[in-house]
């Protein structure tokens, strides 16, 4: 667990999200809805400039994810998503207590720090599921198409269909 951001995504998709008569995800994923059925409890809240969210997690309390409650529904989804990569990643660890601060800019952030990039991927599988960005990009559909579809930025979209080797 919390070694590939992909498999983990799907992992969490398969196990709490709906799927479609062919078995595919139903789109677009709420990754808030996702939160809740992990006992996690999400929140829109007023956050400092520059934050666009975190995890908290404090001995013996369920989880919380906040999102800046002004960010885009798209903007907050992605954070939702993102701050579920981190929880992921650390929820084999003890009921310890650990907490994420998101700065603004989550799609270009990741730099070099490796719990980053994981809940960057993690949030993009999760929101964009590989299979089925391929299905709909062979469907034709282009970039405003897609990011509606996914629910998604188109900037967000643009990274997924480069990182997945589609564009």
């Amino acid at each position: 667990m919390g070694t590939n951001a992909e498999n983990d995504a799907r992992q969490i998709l398969s196990t709490v999200w709906a799927t479609d008569s062919d078995g595919m995800p139903v789109l677009p994923v709420d990754p808030f809805v996702i939160a809740q059925k992990l006992g996690i409890k999400a929140y829109a809240a007023g956050l400092d400039e520059g934050i666009s969210g975190m995890l908290v997690k404090r001995p013996g309390e369920d989880p919380e994810i906040y999102v800046h409650a002004s960010d885009s529904p798209n903007r907050r989804r992605f954070t939702c998503a993102h701050e579920l990569g981190h929880y992921y990643k650390r929820s084999a660890t003890d009921d310890a207590e650990w907490e994420y601060v998101e700065h603004r800019d989550l799609l270009t952030s990741a730099g070099n720090d490796p719990e980053e990039i994981y809940a960057n991927k993690f949030a993009a599988s999760l929101l964009m599921p590989r299979e089925e960005v391929e299905r709909r990009c062979k469907e034709g559909l282009g970039l405003p198409a897609l990011a509606y579809k996914f629910g998604v930025s188109e900037d967000a979209m643009r990274f997924r269909l480069v990182n997945l080797g589609l564009k």
